[in-house]
């Protein structure tokens, strides 16, 4: 048996295997990021529900997820978020929900990125 052929079979059984690992790992990311979006969107404020509606993901970098709201006011020096000003104002428009919330969802968000591992292999 030529060890140049068992070397190249060994090479392509471990690249399909770390293509498949790199595919349920993004796919289990997501899961994982909806289930923060469904929440954040469940605690946001409902004056308008344009706010609740304005949760998004980002996909920046490779296995990496980012949850943002998108939704913008004017403020003093123009456009802010105004994720940032219920979170973090000190006056009457702060409502903090975010960190608790992403605190509350930590073990839902990791059941379903094992849920979801779990399928994709």
């Amino acid at each position: 048996m030529d060890i140049n052929l068992i070397d190249k079979a060994i090479g392509d059984i471990l690249e399909e295997y770390a293509d498949l690992t790199f595919k349920v790992t993004d796919k289990s990311l997501d899961a994982g990021a909806k289930v923060l979006i469904k929440n954040l969107k469940a605690a946001s404020p409902k004056d308008s529900g344009e706010f609740a509606k304005s949760w998004k993901q980002g996909k920046k970098y490779k296995l990496r997820r980012y949850v943002g709201n998108t939704k913008m006011v004017n403020g003093k020096k123009g456009e802010v978020p105004l994720s940032n000003i219920l979170e973090y104002s000190t006056g009457k428009k702060a409502r903090p929900f975010i960190k608790r919330t992403h605190e509350n969802s930590v073990n839902e968000i990791a059941n379903a990125i094992i849920e979801e591992v779990k399928r994709g292999i």
